[in-house]
């Protein structure tokens, strides 16, 4: 059985008004790679901080840790010793191996500490540091500028230095909040790598779906103070969410019911306080105690009607541009038609930042010519976006000094429409400098958004969103009649609004191709393939398949578990069934309604113990030699 790393139990913190945790557990395991989701400012970056021990919960809480748990962490928010350079930096999370090396050399040498240190080192591969230290930079391609100045980095570049100074330090449990922001496809595909290969638990707070699917173990959702732990992926979290509100609204409503009913009987207080009736006045107590499911507001996040576009938008005629001897762009044409959606994806440094700049006027190509229709009106979404005041309120930052937002047509308060971007009234009030980033993300969505335009570029929009919030951004842009262009490294987003993908590639080259992420990535990979050398295709061609083990015959202990199978799945389904009846019954509450939160606990390890027991049978029937 996993060993238990941190563990919460009646977990509890409030901030002002704001529950973030209600006597809620909270637990990771060891090998455990664990998906933390939920809405902006719930509380997810708290956690991480908790279980660091930068943050405390309320005196009332319990939390365990692992003895000599060893935690590495890279934050939304991290500090980088702007004087040093990159593998000073990096060289930061070797501290410990480098303690113990010293260490090492020192203690005598039939002791039980020199014992304990080199079978540390070893576990580690921590006998050399340096060339871990090596390693973890070229993976993350950082040695080429392994001796520049962390002050002259980009957001990107500063990512990369925080995560390898995180992940070489081989911690029990890494901690990644929003790990994938500023980074390009194929770094964030090294740390779907890594993370997958490595042995250390993790927990990790991501907006990027296709991420989430390929590491997480297990999804745990933070919602209204409460954690709800959910076993396969993110289409597996959805169903399953849904599928708990679903049985929570249809036990409210039979709770309603069955106050309703009680009502009178209870208003008739003297009958109702008869010795003979304490018990059923008890139980309509307990009921009535019984809070309601809490559920948010979904986002109402609208894009101002664009303005007549007209059947030209934006040209671009032979395009070229470089900086020194570095092509950024060569004799590039395209032409975006009215109503596309494109994607534009590469590597950060390519050349991303330099083709919108090109494309809105603010940089002159070094030749050709970018037509831009007079009825175009640009507004970006800019990867920084917009300064924020941290002293004005949201409603102030907003209004600028108006009370109204225009919407095209359409005219709202700046409450209503920051309610739109789920801003509720205590936190419209509130200074932009308590706001958690998610949260302020959406307020900068909000601020831009308003100022409309007929084409909106978009410069990683997804980044500091949380999941619901994208989808609602994602439908918008889906429904969106102007032109929309995206740089984005986020896969799913790139795959729900794209209807065309531009993607660099090196020495200036752009191909553009029609549909959605998944499509363009095939295109590239084929392109890759025809420029192999030949020889390397036919030598990949002729690749022998791998030889697949023959299923083994079942052990005499598993062939009599597997005979008695069926029996006892048979015995599982009549047991939910019988369950699942009670909690049918018009007449629940008063017959079951003090035992309801026992038998909802019978009920859901009936049916778990169902899925367990058709797992274990399809598990031995694999192993049956045909």
């Amino acid at each position: 059985m996993p060993d238990v790393l941190f563990a919460a139990e009646n977990l509890s913190l409030a901030v002002g008004r704001q529950i973030l945790y209600d006597n809620t557990e909270f637990a990771i395991s060891t090998g455990e790679k664990v998906a933390l989701v939920g809405r902006n400012g719930c509380g997810k970056s708290t956690l991480l901080r908790i279980i660091t021990g930068e943050e405390l919960p309320a005196e009332s809480s319990k939390l365990t840790r692992m003895r000599k748990l060893r935690c590495a962490a890279l934050p939304q928010e991290f500090d980088l010793d702007g004087s040093r350079s990159i593998a000073e930096n990096v060289r930061d999370g070797l501290e410990l191996f480098y303690s113990m090396l010293d260490r090492y050399g020192k203690v005598p040498v039939n002791s039980a500490e020199h014992a304990g240190i080199e079978h540390f080192l070893t576990v580690h591969d921590a006998w050399n540091p340096d060339v871990k230290l090596a390693v973890i930079l070229e993976k993350l391609h950082l040695a080429p500028v392994a001796d520049k100045l962390c002050s002259s980095l980009s957001g990107g570049e500063k990512r990369r230095v925080a995560l390898a100074r995180a992940v070489i330090s081989d911690p029990d449990l890494l901690l990644l909040d929003e790990p994938t922001n500023h980074l390009d496809v194929n770094t964030v595909e090294w740390i779907e790598d890594f993370v997958n290969s490595s042995s250390c638990s993790v927990l990790f707070v991501t907006h990027d779906r296709c991420f989430l699917d390929r590491i997480a173990t297990r999804i745990v959702e933070l919602d209204h103070g409460k954690f709800y732990s959910y076993t396969g992926n993110y289409a597996d979290y959805l169903a399953a969410k849904a599928d708990r509100e679903m049985k929570e609204d249809i036990f409210e409503a039979k709770r309603q019911s069955f106050l309703r009913s009680e009502i009178d009987w209870v208003r008739r207080s003297p009958k109702a306080r008869l010795k003979r009736n304490m018990g059923r006045m008890k139980r309509f107590e307990e009921i009535a105690a019984i809070a309601k499911p809490l559920r948010d507001s979904d986002m109402e996040l609208i894009i101002p009607a664009p303005g007549r576009m007209g059947n030209k938008t934006v040209e671009l005629k032979n395009i070229s541009k470089s900086f020194g001897d570095r092509k950024i762009l060569q004799d590039f044409s395209f032409e975006f038609t009215p109503g596309a959606r494109i994607g534009l994806v590469g590597p950060n440094g390519i050349g991303k930042s330099t083709l919108v700049k090109i494309i809105t006027g603010e940089l002159a190509p070094d030749s050709g010519v970018c037509e831009v229709a007079p009825t175009v009106s640009f507004n970006l979404i800019d990867q920084n976006r917009m300064v924020l005041d941290g002293e004005k309120t949201v409603a102030e930052e907003i209004s600028e000094g108006l009370e109204y937002v225009y919407l095209g047509s359409e005219k709202v308060t700046v409450w209503t429409y920051l309610k739109r971007f789920l801003f509720e009234d205590e936190r419209i009030k509130t200074r932009i400098k308590y706001l958690s980033g998610g949260e302020k993300a959406r307020l900068a969505l909000a601020k831009i958004l308003k100022k409309g335009g007929n084409f909106l570029i978009l410069d990683e929009p997804t980044n500091d969103l949380d999941l619901s919030s994208l989808r609602f951004l994602e439908e918008a842009l889906a429904a969106f009649p102007g032109c929309v262009l995206a740089v984005s490294h986020d896969r799913y987003f790139l795959n729900r609004i794209c209807t065309g993908v531009l993607s660099f590639s090196s020495g200036g080259t752009l191909f553009y191709t029609p549909g959605d992420y998944d499509y363009a990535l095939e295109k590239r990979l084929e392109r890759e393939a025809a420029q192999q050398p030949a020889t390397k295709r036919v030598a990949e061609k002729k690749a022998p398949e791998p030889v697949k083990p023959k299923p083994r015959k079942l052990s005499y202990k598993e062939q009599k578990e597997f005979d008695g199978m069926e029996d006892a799945i048979l015995a599982a389904e009549e047991k939910v069934a019988e369950l699942e009846a009670i909690f049918g019954d018009p007449e629940f509450f008063s017959k079951y309604g003090s035992r309801s939160v026992e038998l909802q606990s019978e009920l859901d390890a009936a049916r778990a113990e169902t899925t367990r027991l058709y797992a274990r049978w399809e598990e031995l029937g694999s192993k049956i030699q045909p």
